[in-house]
């Protein structure tokens, strides 16, 4: 994108958003081959040292990969806008001789990271003594909380209909499947059946969606948004200790929703408490900011005596003073991959998933779990699952395992790129 030969081909809407369509993902490069695998090149072997690898490198881990989820949808939004098969990215993918789309390699990072806590569980069956297991643990708890940041952002880049900036409502904190209730007093109205709604909580507001179909991948239609700033808590309702209350001023509205689990009640409502007290003490900080401003304009003004000075100073100090209750933020998270399996549906293109494919490029598995295939491998489509993973099976075989959906195009829709590089081989053998 800085080289002169190619800015003519740059579209419009990308110039200048090469971090946007990056992210941080030259950052991850760095810190994986400068720090991390020095670290485990130098482990020798050992599994107590791996599992140190991962607990020393815990922040970096947590900060690197969570701001590229965080900008993942933004990165994908921008390429739909200008399309993938826009001049400038083809000719960057023929002259680099890559033979996947760009897109294939920016979601590498996401399927990448999802791994490690597969190798720690594995590592945690051939522990030597007690103090190794700990180490393992606490190093397999570290890659959860990273591949629970990578699971949210898979799931937030499926809203739909949301006619707003994501990104403007703050960091993504929790998302997972209620029941709900809906109360109006505004027009008179009273649910009695729930609704099924996939919840996002964010810093700034609270996203009501429909999920659709079973059959289809994952999509989260977008139904409601509630601005945190106007947010009332109700942690209890009678009747049922998996519910919790939601409403807005005065109760005119009121959602009751339902966790599956106590625990995932719990979770919620501690984030949730942990937001609005946060809120509440900048609201209390912005107030005192105010009235110390207007307070030293008026004194500038007036002349006021001692005595009243004295007394508007105590006023300032006692508000500033008061204290709040210290609210337990922590929160369990649930790690399943299950509403992203058995999905058959493309929910960009709303195309079938189903039927044979072709493998784009060589692939070594990685693990017990993926399975090898060579570039033009005929294979079929058995399961959908998280992170553009995709469970097939290879044709005139018993061979089955993950692979990366990016190296599979459907065997009956030959892109043009497929029709290019079939072109520039004969081109190439005619030489």
């Amino acid at each position: 994108m800085t080289k002169e030969d190619v800015k003519c081909l740059i579209p419009a809407g990308l110039d200048g958003k090469a971090d946007i369509l990056f992210g941080n993902l030259e950052e991850i490069c760095l810190f994986h081959r400068d720090e991390f695998l020095k670290d485990m090149e130098a482990c020798n072997f050992h599994i107590e040292l791996v599992a140190l690898c991962f607990t020393k490198r815990k922040d970096a881990f947590y900060k690197l990969y969570s701001q590229y989820c965080q900008n993942h949808p933004r990165s994908e939004s921008l390429r739909e806008l200008i399309g993938e098969n826009n001049a400038f990215f083809q000719s960057c993918q023929m002259k680099l001789g890559h033979k996947l789309p760009l897109a294939a390699y920016l979601l590498k990072p996401i399927q990448r990271v999802t791994k490690y806590q597969l190798l720690l569980k594995d590592l945690l069956h051939y522990r030597d003594n007690e103090k190794t297991s700990q180490d393992l643990q606490e190093a397999l708890d570290c890659m959860l909380v990273v591949l629970k940041c990578v699971n949210d952002s898979m799931h937030q880049i499926a809203i739909t209909g949301f006619r707003g900036n994501l990104t403007e409502q703050g960091e993504l904190l929790l998302q997972g499947s209620f029941s709900v209730w809906y109360e109006s007093k505004k027009d008179r109205l009273l649910r009695l059946k729930p609704m099924q709604r996939h919840l996002f909580l964010y810093q700034k507001a609270i996203l009501f969606c429909k999920k659709t179909a079973a059959h289809t991948k994952a999509t989260y239609q977008f139904k409601q948004c509630l601005k945190m700033s106007q947010v009332g808590l109700t942690e209890t309702v009678k009747g049922d200790s998996r519910k919790f209350e939601l409403w807005l001023q005065g109760r005119q509205e009121v959602y009751i929703i339902q966790a599956t689990t106590l625990e995932q009640k719990q979770s919620w409502v501690n984030e949730i408490k942990r937001v609005l007290l946060e809120q509440l003490q900048e609201l209390r900080g912005e107030k005192i900011r105010q009235y110390s401003a207007n307070f030293a304009k008026m004194r500038q003004a007036t002349s006021l005596d001692t005595t009243s000075q004295s007394s508007c100073n105590r006023s300032i100090s006692s508000d500033d003073t008061r204290s709040h209750p210290d609210e337990d933020s922590q929160a369990s998270s649930d790690y399943s991959n299950s509403d992203d399996e058995d999905s058959f549906m493309d929910h960009h293109s709303g195309k079938s998933l189903t039927g044979k494919y072709i493998a784009l490029a060589d692939y070594d598995a990685v693990g017990h779990s993926e399975v090898s295939m060579k570039e033009g491998d005929p294979v079929e489509l058995l399961k959908v699952g998280c992170a553009g993973w995709w469970y097939i099976k290879l044709a005139g075989s018993q061979s089955e395992g993950w692979v990366p959906a990016s190296y599979l195009e459907h065997s009956g829709r030959k892109s043009s790129r497929s029709c290019q590089s079939v072109s520039s081989q004969a081109s190439n053998n005619t030489e």
